[in-house]
């Protein structure tokens, strides 16, 4: 069985964190605890948040563009912006399941009442609400080709307040003029390319800014980082000599797409209590790697984190397809392989959780997992 193209993508995105990829960017903003009341950002690199007193807030997105929001039936303040936008939106599209993930984060089903369209059918969404207002026809379902673009003309039917775009790859660099020739708002989020997992999940805070839940963001971002603290903290106590080495990697047209040893993939496995299978120093970017090559450096891994959804990967046999010398990696002979499971990107807010259930793999018998981020791949 062969992995599609856009499967692969969004596996690689998984396990990579393609954090290298956002650095230098032009247009990205570096801002850090520059919020004026309220919740601070203190940990990503790519928005910002001012407040500027009677409820209204200035956001600077990815790209650097400047969205003023407003609460319904308060004055506008003077202040420059590309968009202005009353607060809480009550019609916004999501193009990307994280997005989602980070307003399901907050705990409120009914947020979700606002969500007239998105990217993703039905049938693919771990978050019933929007489920469900896709069956019921409620919610809208927009199709991207697989060069990001949509049809334009269903985003304006649908007058949304606001547009929750992601940061466009090559082939769709030319959707955000398109949505500002037809006077959609938008803002850009951009949290897959924070250099770390809590920078990234900081933009609960972006995306609570529209609903004006900024207090509920705060609160949920510090208890999860409180529990990820906790658990941090009893994985550094395991020895170097019972931690397993663990590899991960996809492969697509023949090639195996991995990162370095220095890697946010490779950091956050070392702190669950694994060892990464390419040494420390070896860099932190993609690397592409023939199979051949892949399987010198991983075939004595005990651990292979296969990051293909379980959907396109469902069983042995079908990564057989992929490449017969699977069959010779000892963590296939030990029945250690794990791929993404259909809530791996809809469930971004549980950061703790994610990474509890990095180390259930390594450490089975220190902590648990629940299935909401990784499954075992089965025969």
């Amino acid at each position: 069985m062969k992995t599609n193209k856009l499967a692969v993508c969004a596996g690689l995105a998984a396990l990579l964190a393609c954090a290298a990829c956002g650095k230098g960017r032009a247009g990205a903003v570096s801002v850090s605890g520059r919020m004026t009341g309220g919740a601070e950002v203190a940990y990503a690199e790519h928005f910002n948040i001012e407040r500027l007193g009677g409820g209204a807030k200035l956001l600077t997105d990815y790209d650097g563009r400047k969205c003023l929001l407003v609460p319904d039936g308060a004055e506008a303040p003077d202040a420059e912006a590309d968009l202005t936008v009353r607060t809480p939106v009550k019609r916004a599209f999501f193009m990307s399941v994280t997005q989602a993930g980070l307003l399901d984060a907050l705990g409120d089903d009914s947020l979700f009442d606002s969500v007239v369209a998105v990217t993703v059918p039905a049938d693919d969404w771990v978050i019933e609400p929007v489920a469900e207002g896709l069956r019921s026809g409620r919610i809208q379902y927009i199709a991207q080709n697989s060069s990001g673009e949509l049809n334009i003309e269903e985003a304006v039917e649908l007058k949304p307040d606001i547009i929750f775009a992601g940061v466009m790859g090559p082939g769709g660099g030319d959707a955000f003029a398109r949505f500002e020739e037809a006077g959609l708002p938008y803002v850009v989020v951009g949290e897959w390319l924070e250099d770390t997992n809590i920078a990234a999940f900081e933009w609960i805070k972006f995306i609570a800014a529209f609903y004006d839940r900024e207090g509920e963001a705060e609160a949920v971002f510090t208890r999860r980082l409180e529990r990820l603290d906790e658990l941090t903290e009893l994985a550094a106590k395991i020895p170097a000599d019972e931690r397993p080495v663990a590899a991960g990697g996809n492969v697509y047209s023949g090639v195996v797409y991995t990162q370095g040893g220095d890697s946010v993939a490779a950091g956050e496995w070392r702190k669950a209590g694994g060892r990464y299978f390419l040494p420390e120093g070896s860099g932190g970017g993609q690397l592409r790697l023939t199979m051949e090559e892949f399987f010198d450096r991983a075939r004595n891994a005990d651990i292979l984190i296969y990051s293909s959804m379980i959907k396109y990967t469902p069983n042995k046999r079908a990564l057989l397809e992929e490449s017969p010398l699977f069959a010779e990696f000892s963590a296939f002979k030990n029945d250690r392989i794990y791929v993404l499971a259909d809530g791996y990107y809809m469930n971004v807010g549980r950061i703790d959780e994610k990474f509890e259930e990095t180390a259930a793999i390594f450490q089975p018998e220190m902590f648990t997992g629940g299935g909401l981020f990784f499954e075992k791949l089965p025969d």
